[in-house]
């Protein structure tokens, strides 16, 4: 996607502007899409899978590209999570799910990820969180600094925060719980 484009002036990305973007969508669909939004209240992606027959896939994609451009970011190096936050999330899915708890806004948890892993982020706090999760955005190599330093755990560090590494490690921690329970 060309980052040059108009939207970068300051306001929000939207959500048809990365549906046209990515050749999805042409502009009469997103002049289609929102009208049906002003009638019904439902929301934009819902409308463009029935209206337009875009994959339930092809909207999460695009609405986590929309969230992570306008999402502020934050340095979870520099800035220290907050005890309170970190006890919310263990460090196997602090890992597994690349996200790391920095605050509590209210009920809020804010947690740090990066674009490449937001879906995978989101998947984990709406799935597994008892609360609603807010994402601030970092860079892999400060993502994987951070969970090294507040989230140790074997097999696991700054410059291995891969998949695969992941995915050893909790074959590992089966085969040893299998192990123990004969």
């Amino acid at each position: 996607m060309d980052e040059s484009k108009a939207w970068k002036n300051g306001r929000a990305l939207l959500l048809g502007e990365v549906l046209v973007e990515q050749g999805l969508l042409s502009e009469n669909d997103v002049s289609s899409i929102l009208e049906q939004q002003q009638k019904s209240g439902r929301p934009f992606g819902e409308i463009a899978e029935t209206l337009c027959n875009i994959s339930t896939e092809a909207i999460e994609e695009a609405w986590a590209y929309q969230y992570a451009y306008n999402a502020p970011t934050i340095d979870p190096v520099t800035f220290i999570p907050r005890a309170e936050a970190k006890k919310l999330v263990s460090a196997r899915q602090a890992w597994q799910f690349k996200c790391l708890p920095m605050n509590l806004e209210g009920d809020t948890l804010v947690l740090a990820t990066t674009p490449r892993y937001l879906q995978k982020a989101l998947k984990f706090a709406t799935r597994v969180l008892d609360r609603p999760a807010y994402f601030m955005m970092t860079t892999e190599a400060r993502l994987a600094a951070a969970l090294s330093d507040h989230y140790p755990l074997g097999g696991m560090c700054a410059s291995s925060p891969s998949n695969d590494t992941m995915k050893r490690l909790v074959h590992k921690m089966r085969l040893e719980r299998m192990r123990e329970a004969g």
